[in-house]
């Protein structure tokens, strides 16, 4: 008989061979790949027409008699291969150790009870974090295979490292990426643990779970990179459902594809009183020499803080815009900077004499003149943190002023920060939190940005603080920015009705889907273009400034036809196409 084999090794999807015997699918085999013996997994019985004048290569061994990965986990790898049009072989390179699919050993798992007769979906939206926590142990204390994920492996860490140590004694770390992820993934393949706390890479460990716990579901890092780009949420939802399994997800805002499912009901809003909205166009424009653009603080912005600092609290302000300057351009032609690796815009940092790539991260020294006309005059663009440290020396000059986190020495002070801000806030729970421009937050072209920006928002008013404690939220936003800034007070309760409302009405996500396909050059991102007009499927296209295009679709049937015989080009370091699908 034909079968068809997947090499996740080296990303190869359904070869064709020939086996004297029936082989279970999932199996795994020594296939001939060239002049070398490779590792491959049998995907079941070959449908191909093959003509009579090709010869086969046969099956050269069997590694396993029946397969040594769960059921969940196999269905849960090939199932995320369709919907992200990655190939079976690259789903499971994202799913398995390295060690599994290289053909190391690999015992078969001990046959255990599967989940309950029904998928049940539960809830646990609380602002409060240490309610949250205090829910999960709880979850934890029954004696059932629970697998709990969390957004980024800092935060199962944290988790992790406050279980009791009866719970602890039965659970297992999971860290993507980890030298001790094979040993940890055998002592879970084996039964060993009853628990598995995981970043979002662990939603393939084989634990067979009868509770999954998604924590923040809501949150955008959650998107596995690389091969598969899903989010692990997404995932997780599908395995539950696999095996009966009970569904649990929680946070300080549920997913809007969540909150369409299952209604879940907002038990508590920021008070009025603690939010702070600030006008931008009432505020001194703080400029830095050398760089085109100014900083905005309002009075309520510098007030507030002094008085914060003067009781010996800590300060956030959060502005996402790293470096002395997010690019440098030319002022005679105009043209900014770009990273000659990615063609993405750099930006200034050690007072401009240093330029890094915002999407790579080359580092370059700047250049003495303009590369497209040859001026020397160079200068930044739109003011960034180490620009906004020196105009904050200046208005508060009897504190300590600190770049992107705490200093170790314990001293309080005056906190400058991205995003990275709101994970400060669980650490150091501050008195006051600003976002010094709202409006620039928005301004990404991205359909979930709105979403997002009111996520962070709440999670810097929620993040680390307790019952007893009271925090501020001040927003710096122009017009746009402020009617996002005044429904946060009235609650996710009430703006993500309105948002799926909006989302409806153009079959966005959670109704449809939305796929980027990034390109790796406009050679090839034309070729995609016309086989999409072709088939009458319509594309947003941003213009010749990115390589990525943009398919909103009710269906991943057609967009698929299209897009998988150009999967392969993910394995060419130069001719590449990665594709998003986002369904939330």
């Amino acid at each position: 008989m034909l079968v068809e084999v997947a090499l996740p090794e080296i990303s190869m999807d359904s070869l064709t061979y020939e086996s004297s015997i029936d082989l279970k699918e999932g199996v795994r085999v020594i296939i001939e790949v060239g002049r070398t013996k490779r590792t491959g997994f049998i995907l079941g019985e070959s449908k191909k027409e093959i003509p009579l004048n090709v010869k086969i290569k046969p099956v050269e061994g069997i590694i396993d008699e029946v397969p040594v990965i769960d059921a969940d986990v196999w269905d849960l790898a090939l199932w995320s291969a369709r919907v992200s049009m990655c190939g079976n072989a690259s789903a499971l390179k994202a799913a398995l150790p390295v060690q599994v699919y290289t053909g190391s050993k690999v015992n078969p798992p001990p046959e255990i009870e599967s989940a309950s007769s029904k998928f049940i979906e539960r809830n646990c939206f609380n602002p409060l974090d240490s309610e949250r926590v205090n829910f999960f142990l709880t979850e934890l204390e029954s004696n059932q295979r629970i697998l709990i994920l969390f957004p980024k492996k800092d935060e199962a860490k944290a988790f992790y490292s406050i279980l009791p140590e009866n719970l602890k004694s039965e659970a297992a770390l999971w860290i993507s990426g980890s030298p001790k992820l094979w040993e940890t993934w055998t002592m879970i393949q084996s039964r060993k643990a009853r628990i598995v706390v995981a970043g979002s890479g662990g939603v393939f460990a084989p634990l067979m779970p009868q509770k999954i716990i998604v924590e923040d579901e809501a949150n955008p890092s959650y998107v596995i990179p690389y091969s598969l780009n899903l989010s692990a949420r997404s995932l997780a939802g599908h395995r539950a459902a696999f095996l009966k399994a009970e569904f649990i997800t929680a946070g300080r805002i549920p997913s809007l594809k969540t909150y369409r499912r299952t209604k879940p009901r907002e038990i508590l809003r920021p008070e009025r009183k603690n939010i702070i909205l600030a006008d931008i166009h009432r505020s001194r424009k703080e400029e830095i020499n050398g760089i085109k653009g100014s900083i905005p603080l309002t009075y309520a912005l510098t007030n507030r803080t002094h008085q914060d600092l003067a009781k010996g609290r800590n300060v956030i302000w959060i502005l996402n815009r790293s470096g002395e300057s997010s690019e440098v351009f030319c002022e005679n032609c105009g043209e900014s900077v770009r990273c000659p690796k990615c063609g993405r815009l750099m930006q200034a940092r050690n007072d401009g004499e240093i330029l890094k790539c915002r999407r790579c991260g080359m580092l370059l020294n700047l250049p003495p003149k303009c590369v497209e006309c040859g001026c020397p005059f160079l200068a930044g663009k739109r003011p960034g943190i180490e620009a906004l440290a020196k105009i904050a020396g200046k208005y508060f000059p009897e504190v300590h002023v600190f770049v992107e986190g705490m200093s170790t020495s314990g001293l309080h002070g005056l906190i400058l920060s991205g995003h990275r801000g709101l994970e400060l806030c669980g650490k150091i729970n501050p008195s006051l939190v600003a976002w010094l421009d709202l409006d620039s937050e928005l301004w990404q072209t991205n359909h979930n940005n709105r979403f997002n920006v009111f996520s962070m928002l709440l999670e810097s008013y929620w993040r680390g603080r307790e019952n007893d404690s009271e925090r501020k939220l001040l927003i710096q936003a122009r017009r746009s920015g402020m009617r996002l800034a005044e429904m946060i007070s009235r609650g996710w309760g009430k703006f993500i009705p309105d948002e799926l409302k909006m989302r409806y009405e153009f079959m966005l996500p959670p109704y449809g889907y939305i796929i980027e396909v990034e390109c790796s050059s406009k050679i090839l991102r034309g070729e995609i273009l016309n086989l999409f007009m072709k088939a009458g499927i319509f594309v947003m296209d941003p213009g010749n400034e990115s390589n990525t295009l943009f398919i909103n679709t009710e269906s991943l049937d057609d967009v698929r036809k299209i897009l998988e015989p150009k999967i392969f080009l993910r394995n060419t370091k130069t001719n590449y196409i990665n594709i998003t699908v986002r369904s939330e």
